[in-house]
């Protein structure tokens, strides 16, 4: 299994960052874009792609509607140009890419468009609709190598739901989902995106499925709600609460024991200006966990949110996902401790699963 990890986009830390992911054996930096709460995804990539050799980079995830499909394409075939063969475009319909400004995820239509400009101008043209306008596109000047077309940069489109998993099947290279802890979960996910691949005649059978999620080892002897475990996870479990409370995720899949927790989160929500309660919801994103927050992190929370456990028992659950066809397990580090958590996955699980 390869082991990714989200790299925070402030150019500084992809400068140092992905190459230390490269160096501990990461397989993948994953890169994100969300504008409103982080740097510029692409400098950042460029940043990271002249200061690392093997390791693959990839947006995690590109966001539709923010830029049009062709800006979307020249930007990560630029990058292309810089690290050839190790570049990946992930696409997705936007969390904290839209909900950070108030807006709704896009239209299913919307997204399906944007999906399908961006395949086949990956491939070389496509037939692109705006202003009222339907007009055959293609990047000029590709032989003096300004952008980089010619080495396959694959196209994985995020999804969680069954339309959108179909639609990943049908047109993507990969599929970045989230928060699969078990089997039975990546076999469904699994048949949505071959009913998809079936509709436009191809096998999803062996698409690479990408894990958005987190995974954290326990020392001998620790308690999950230790304050370690809190301070690695703790980013990754707010912002599993903050998805349910945009209506990203749903609270009816907690649970008990969590359920009660988050009925206590919600509470706090409802005390946020209800007119700007999209600005305070998302602070500390991916990040950090903000004071009041922190009493949200317990035992519960990081147990039915991220994979957890002695090294035995989460190396044995990786492999069982592994074994199902899980490719990937794309981590969430804080932002803090960013190096302390990679060493321990390094050290722990990366080679043994």
């Amino acid at each position: 299994m390869d082991f990714g990890t989200l790299i925070f986009t402030k150019p500084e830390r992809a400068m140092r960052d992905v190459p230390y992911a490269e160096e501990r054996g990461f397989s993948h930096a994953w890169i994100p874009d969300s504008h409103m709460i982080w740097g510029d995804t692409y400098a950042c990539m460029a940043l990271a792609a002249v200061n690392s050799k093997r390791i693959k980079l990839g947006t995690g995830v590109a966001i539709a509607t923010n830029r049009i499909p062709p800006v979307t394409v020249h930007s990560i075939a630029t990058i292309n140009q810089l690290a050839p063969g190790r570049t990946i475009l992930g696409f997705g319909t936007g969390h904290t890419g839209r909900r950070v400004m108030g807006l709704p995820p896009v239209r299913q239509e919307v997204f399906r468009e944007e999906v399908r400009v961006i395949h086949d101008l990956l491939r070389g043209e496509a037939l692109y609709r705006t202003e009222g306008l339907e007009r055959k596109i293609r990047f000029l000047h590709r032989e003096h190598r300004f952008i980089n077309l010619d080495d396959k940069i694959p196209f994985y489109v995020a999804a969680n739901g069954p339309k959108t998993l179909a639609m990943a099947g049908e047109f993507g290279d990969g599929v970045i989902t989230t928060g699969i802890a078990t089997p039975e979960r990546l076999a469904t996910v699994r048949k949505q995106v071959e009913a998809g691949a079936a509709r436009a005649g191809r096998s999803g059978k062996d698409l690479p499925i990408v894990s958005l999620t987190h995974v954290c080892v326990l020392k001998p002897g620790e308690a999950v709600d230790s304050p370690r475990v809190k301070a690695m996870t703790g980013p990754w479990v707010m912002a599993s609460l903050h998805a349910i409370a945009a209506g990203y995720a749903r609270a009816t899949s907690l649970p008990p024991g969590v359920a009660k927790i988050y009925d206590e989160y919600a509470a706090h929500v409802a005390r946020m200006p209800e007119s700007e309660r999209y600005l305070h919801l998302h602070v500390g994103h991916c990040s950090f966990v903000a004071p009041e927050e922190r009493k949200f992190v317990t035992a519960e929370t990081i147990g039915a949110t991220t994979i957890v456990g002695q090294r035995e028992a989460v190396t044995e659950q990786l492999r069982a996902l592994g074994k199902a066809g899980l490719s990937q397990v794309f981590l969430n580090p804080p932002l803090d401790g960013f190096n302390e958590c990679l060493d321990d996955i390094s050290r722990e699980l990366i080679g043994k699963v």
